[in-house]
């Protein structure tokens, strides 16, 4: 089921998207759009704003043991393929990643039905390779997700001399632990994150049992989905 959101950040500037189509691949959708702003993208991109948004972290499960019975060059194949498939998804349900994170990534959806589409996104994510047609034995990589919404930071961290631009904030830690908690081939959201789905992504979800991850407000209910 497809629901691309709307794409929230302006295509790049010819200067990136035709000159240097390589390197603007290394720059997240807010860089390059903070770009266009000209003489005034330093200034842009030192100043922290606030923003409403939905947070999806993805995490590979196992992959210690994974990265151990694996050829390294059959490792990174792996990985590479993995992480580029939930790229796909997240810019098709309208987010960006921010950054990643190993074996996994950490994606930020903006704008109209923010937590539907980061929904419905995760749970393609993790589906069973076996359903997507994926029958290679180093494909089978169980994948947890999780999920949640609210305010967040945006703005440059670091030094003078290796600065990036993210999302920081409550709302991203809550996101991360969450990932945390699901189990492979699972996906774990916020009751602010179910709260806001329609009725019918609403129901692929179930409210989970025990004890809140650290972290986590253990008055907020939690709720978990496996794909269908």
């Amino acid at each position: 089921m497809e629901s691309p959101g709307s794409y929230r950040f302006r295509p790049a500037t010819p200067l990136y998207a035709y000159r240097q189509s390589w390197f603007s691949r290394y720059l997240s959708p807010p860089v390059r759009e903070l770009l266009d702003a000209g003489p005034f993208a330093e200034r842009a991109l030192r100043s922290p704003r606030h923003v409403d948004a939905c947070i999806l972290f993805t995490d590979i499960r196992g992959f210690t043991e994974l990265s151990r019975s694996m050829d390294p060059g059959v490792l990174i194949d792996t990985v590479d393929r993995c992480i580029g498939r939930q790229v796909n998804a997240v810019e098709r349900y309208g987010g960006y990643v921010d950054n990643f994170t190993g074996d996994g990534l950490m994606a930020v959806f903006e704008g109209y039905g923010i937590e539907e589409n980061a929904c419905l996104c995760a749970l393609e994510i993790v589906q069973r390779p076996d359903r997507m047609g994926l029958n290679r034995a180093d494909d089978q990589v169980p994948i947890g997700a999780g999920l949640h919404s609210g305010d967040v930071v945006m703005g440059s961290i670091g030094s003078e001399s290796r600065l990036i631009y993210t999302t920081v904030g409550d709302t991203v830690n809550v996101a991360a632990r969450l990932s945390g908690r699901a189990a492979g081939c699972d996906v774990v959201i916020s009751d602010p994150v179910r709260a806001a789905l329609s009725d019918g992504a609403a129901r692929h979800f179930r409210r989970l049992q025990g004890p809140a991850p650290d972290g986590v407000d253990p008055a907020m209910a939690l709720y978990r989905a496996e794909p269908r």
